[in-house]
């Protein structure tokens, strides 16, 4: 059995905490946002700015080559889960975990820095997740390149 970090556990609460709160307005549109802190490392967020709604969560410490992928999908989904950049696919594997919010799961793997996948999206921009059976863009646009490039970076990619 594989052992999870702390802060890719405490993913699976942050992913669908958003699941229980109930909207007032339109929720903003889901983008890119990085995060660097001493004690958890760098983490690179795709999902609704100022919300705990998140899609996909990319996470590494300094320069370690290794970046803990997290993704929200149906707690008991038969469909395959992973990223994809151009023609470059990462399918995660392993248990999806529950979260407090019924019916829903994270599904957490690590994948190298330098893994096609992560290579192509830290270069172009392009990635998309499937999970649910469909595939949901996730590209980053503008200042959100900048983002993935520093974390990339970061991580022990030069971009």
């Amino acid at each position: 059995m594989r052992t999870r970090s702390a802060f890719g556990l405490s993913a699976a609460l942050v992913i669908v905490a958003a699941c229980a709160h109930q909207a007032t307005e339109a929720p903003a549109p889901m983008s890119w946002s990085y995060n660097h802190t001493q004690s958890e490392g760098m983490k690179l967020i795709y999902g609704q700015p100022q919300s705990d709604n998140v899609l996909v969560m990319l996470s590494c410490q300094p320069n370690s080559g290794l970046v803990e992928v997290a993704v929200t999908t149906p707690e008991n989904t038969t469909h395959p889960v992973g990223l994809v950049s151009r023609e470059a696919r990462l399918s995660l594997t392993g248990e999806i975990a529950p979260t407090p919010t019924a019916g829903v799961g994270v599904l957490i793997d690590n994948a190298a820095v330098d893994s096609p996948t992560l290579r192509q999206f830290a270069e172009t921009g392009e990635l998309a997740v499937h999970a649910k059976g469909k595939t949901s863009s996730t590209s980053a646009r503008g200042q959100d390149r900048a983002l993935v490039a520093d974390f990339f970076g970061q991580c022990g990619q030069p971009v």
